[in-house]
């Protein structure tokens, strides 16, 4: 009889469940024993029951309907993140500035000061849908960053600690704390090329040439022609790179420059640029960003994202654009792999050794010399074995999905323009404005950003 009186409805996403009245007058010779046997045939959980056991027929007479039964929503876990103790803005005010190319200042620390705190992932919670069927939450992703040089690690407080006065240098992967090299002029022959341990600060050119190297930042307030740059933080170039087709810049962390001409930029970061890249080869592990400038002619090839406001110009100049994993990382990675399948053979024929020599009852001084070092082998090999799953793990994190990947153009993108996403690839042969480039089922699709 209740079918006639009331009808069941549940959500598309089985989170609520309600009824509606189908017939008023038959409503009154309803109980709530009566809906509660209705709702179980339904196989609708009762720890879920959510309606007013004296006043649902009113409610259900005055307004139609009413609800029944609710879910829990599950609660992915929260991502972890470091808290930081310091000023991390680098970019200078306009108020703050006293040239046109200055761009950025050089954040200090010093010993003993704490930078961060880690903050750990939450687990996250799981829900139920209204027939108590369970709803799996994510826990949260790990913070992949660590203390490097320089820098200590509180495990009782969670903080990260600097060992020593210097400039703080911070990526994804490592916090570092390096002491600083500056110079006020050109390079020349009086300085020659610097190759210094922390970072370096030249507040003139670098010329055609010279080379420049730092196991932390390289920051250049004037322009780098053909000349090689290498860091193991950050470069900051404030006016732009003239490479000549000899430029050589590698950063492990983001590379910020005016303007990149004719030269070949690898960042382990961000490639971060102001006003455009020409002819030019540029990798980014992470995103290339050149939101107010262009992309003409050579190659530019990013890990997850690339923004900019034009790729390629009105004469079709050849424009390569590529997302996903790079050459060299794939190299590596596999490299990696063979190693991991070496070591596992490796570890597999040790073990059978060391069985054979223990089932033995009497062994020989050479036996046993064998078994001792077939042990010492055997620990190296497991060894070797977790830094090889350590590192792939790393790698196959960086390289991500090429789901995620997306080309966005705010402005217009010409002819010409050659689309690589991970294996796949597509040449363009019109123009296109205001767009999103990204892979779709193994497929190329360009969209509207209007």
């Amino acid at each position: 009889m209740i079918n006639e009186v009331v009808r069941l409805k549940i959500s598309s996403d089985r989170m609520e469940a309600w009824l509606e009245i189908l017939n008023v007058a038959l409503i009154n010779e309803l109980d709530s024993s009566d809906l509660h046997t209705f709702l179980k045939e339904e196989k609708l959980e009762t720890r879920l029951f959510c309606f007013d056991e004296q006043q649902w027929k009113t409610q259900l007479t005055e307004t139609g309907k009413i609800t029944v039964s609710k879910g829990i929503p599950h609660e992915n876990g929260k991502d972890g993140y470091i808290e930081w103790f310091v000023q991390l803005e680098e970019i200078l005010e306009e108020k703050e500035k006293t040239s046109f190319r200055d761009i950025k200042k050089i954040p200090t620390i010093n010993k003993d000061m704490e930078i961060g705190m880690l903050i750990h992932p939450t687990a996250g919670k799981s829900g139920l849908d209204v027939y108590g069927n369970k709803i799996k939450s994510k826990p949260g992703k790990k913070v992949i960053t660590k203390a490097g040089r320089n820098v200590g690690f509180d495990d009782k407080k969670n903080t990260f600690v600097s060992q020593i006065d210097g400039k703080l240098s911070i990526s994804d992967k490592l916090i570092q704390v390096f002491d600083t090299y500056e110079w006020n002029e050109d390079l020349s022959l009086e300085t020659g090329n610097i190759d210094f341990i922390g970072s370096v600060y030249i507040k003139g050119n670098v010329p055609t040439g010279y080379t420049v190297k730092a196991n932390g930042d390289i920051h250049i307030i004037g322009l780098v022609e053909g000349a090689k740059l290498k860091a193991g933080g950050n470069i900051i170039i404030s006016n732009g790179i003239s490479g000549m087709d000899k430029a050589i810049i590698q950063a492990d962390g983001d590379v910020i420059v005016n303007y990149i001409n004719q030269a070949s930029v690898e960042a382990g970061n961000n490639l971060i640029v102001t006003k455009s890249i020409l002819h030019s080869q540029c990798v980014a592990e992470e995103s290339i960003l050149c939101e107010n400038g262009s992309i003409i002619g050579g190659s530019c090839s990013a890990g997850h994202k690339i923004i900019v406001k034009h790729i390629g110009n009105l004469s079709n100049s050849k424009t390569e654009i590529s997302l996903g994993i790079n050459k060299r990382k794939r190299e590596e990675l596999e490299q990696f792999q063979k190693e991991l399948t070496t070591y596992e053979i490796n570890k597999n024929k040790l073990l059978v050794l060391g069985k054979q020599l223990q089932e033995k009852n009497n062994l020989t001084t050479n036996e046993r010399i064998m078994l001792l070092k077939q042990r010492k082998m055997l620990e190296v090999t497991e060894q070797n074995l977790q830094k090889c799953e350590k590192a792939i793990e790393e790698l196959q994190i960086s390289i991500g999905n090429y789901q995620d990947l997306d080309v966005i153009v705010n402005g217009t993108m010409y002819d010409n323009v050659e689309l690589n996403f991970g294996k796949y690839s597509r040449v363009l042969n019109r123009e296109y404005k205001y767009i999103k480039a990204s892979l779709k089922e193994k497929e190329i699709v360009i969209e509207s950003l209007k």
